[in-house]
């Protein structure tokens, strides 16, 4: 079954998903709404095991979410063919991602911005709100789809590298490990849910601290976008 991987990547590629997977989660679309959540949560006295399982259902959702999303994008990729021009043109994109965020952070009030349109935003927090199995999996379906001008530059960096040095299969197991990790950090705040002053610490933490995210989110996107260049494709 495994024959297929390539395991002379797999040094290189296995910490590259990893990490980008992860740093991809932490950002503020699907963070923020999942705060809100688990607040409104427990302004309604819910027990943890509720919440717990409520949230779980909502990071779950995302991550089969962003997965389909993944494998339709690697799917196409492979189809076209032109595995090597999208695997530079995901770098480029990167690099143009970090440039947004270094210009969020030196020049704010500059037009476009990487984030979840407003009226998606509300619309979301409405269905939580009602708190039904039913209402929580259709918005963490919609943050899943929503998150992409978000965060999904780096997922179409990363997918695009994947088509170029993997065969479908291969990529595949990489996009599991990816989305895994992209909801690593929905499910360590998931746990600090035990802890209302600790949830709404890191709130706070993140609203006094969101631009210097952004500084370190740039450069770090511009150093991995580089790095795919030139050791990579």
């Amino acid at each position: 079954m495994f024959s297929n991987i390539n395991t002379a990547s797999i040094s290189t590629l296995v910490p590259l998903v990893a990490i980008t997977g992860f740093l991809d989660g932490i950002h503020p679309c699907a963070i923020a709404i999942l705060i809100f959540f688990i607040a409104f949560l427990l302004t309604l006295q819910k027990t943890f095991k509720n919440i717990f399982v409520l949230g779980l259902v909502y990071i779950f959702v995302i991550f089969l979410t962003y997965l389909a999303v993944g494998v339709g994008l690697l799917s196409g990729i492979m189809l076209f063919g032109q595995h090597l021009f999208f695997a530079k043109l995901g770098s480029w994109l990167l690099i143009l991602l970090g440039a947004i965020h270094l210009k969020d952070y030196f020049f704010p009030q500059l037009p476009i911005h990487l984030q979840m349109p407003k009226v998606s935003g509300d619309k979301i927090k409405s269905l939580l709100t009602k708190a039904t199995l039913p209402s929580i999996v259709v918005a963490a379906f919609l943050v899943g789809l929503c998150s992409i001008p978000c965060a999904g530059g780096i997922y179409v960096a990363v997918t695009s590298l994947l088509a170029s040095q993997t065969t479908y299969f291969t990529g595949f197991l990489y996009l599991l490990l990816y989305n895994l990790m992209f909801v690593m950090p929905l499910f360590i705040l998931l746990l600090f849910a035990a802890n209302p002053l600790t949830l709404a610490k890191i709130a706070e933490f993140r609203n006094k601290n969101e631009r210097t995210e952004k500084l370190v989110m740039g450069l770090l996107l511009i150093a991995l976008g580089i790095g795919i260049l030139t050791f990579l494709v």
